[in-house]
């Protein structure tokens, strides 16, 4: 009998050590979580970084106004940046922070792109107008049941420097990274055009479509229908 109080007395105490070292791990991560945070915090706070503050009138300045789009110049101004200069190729915020203007596809180059998954195929004729703008043509044609044609501008979103897209080629399961152009239009129609290469599968442009209001033939996401490669 007392060996087995003297048993039970030894697991308990086994028992508590192991909870109070637990609970001391804890409170030392929970201290190191927020050191991690505030460090960071920190750092984002520095006054050599530029954030976008909404309530900011920011100042656009454009050296040439045929190279970007009234959508896109905007845009930028709800952006929340003081100032926003284009010159060229180039966006420069605040006097410091640079970006440049995705150069896919190319300025001034007429490509048809072409893809098929069942019975649906779809072909897309592009022509970038400038730095912000894609001329485009889009035939969808389901053979034996409907076609939907439609020519429109769609313009880079005003935010691109924030981060790069990308897009899985369903050719070589490669990811890519790509230029996205956007068109709204009414009754919650949209157009989003995803352009870019695959340096694995050769120098041929590579698009992806996500668009509704195609008439009787079903909505095209990026999941459901398959790269269009350059023809």
């Amino acid at each position: 009998m007392t060996t087995t109080i003297n048993f039970i007395a030894v697991f308990l105490s086994v028992i508590f050590l192991v909870y109070r070292n637990q609970s001391i791990f804890f409170q030392v991560d929970s201290v190191s979580m927020k050191t991690n945070v505030s460090n960071t915090r920190d750092t984002l706070n520095d006054k050599n970084y530029s954030w976008p503050n909404k309530k900011v009138q920011t100042e656009i300045i454009v050296k040439n106004k045929a190279d970007y789009s009234e959508k896109f110049i905007q845009g930028l101004k709800k952006l929340g940046f003081k100032k926003i200069e284009l010159k060229d190729s180039l966006i420069i915020i605040n006097d410091s922070d640079t970006s440049y203007f995705p150069g896919c596809p190319s300025i001034g180059k007429y490509m048809v792109l072409t893809g098929r998954k069942d019975d649906l195929e779809i072909a897309l004729t592009i022509e970038r107008k400038n730095y912000t703008t894609l001329d485009y043509k889009i035939e969808m044609v389901e053979f034996g049941k409907a076609r939907h044609s439609q020519s429109g501008q769609a313009d880079l979103n005003s935010g691109f420097f924030f981060g790069a897209e990308s897009d899985i080629s369903m050719k070589s399961g490669n990811a890519y990274l790509v230029t996205e152009f956007v068109e709204y239009q009414k009754n919650d129609c949209y157009t989003f055009i995803r352009l870019g290469y695959d340096e694995e599968t050769g120098p041929y442009l590579l698009g992806k479509l996500k668009k509704n209001c195609n008439d009787k033939l079903l909505d095209i996401n990026l999941e459901n229908f398959t790269t269009l490669i350059e023809k």
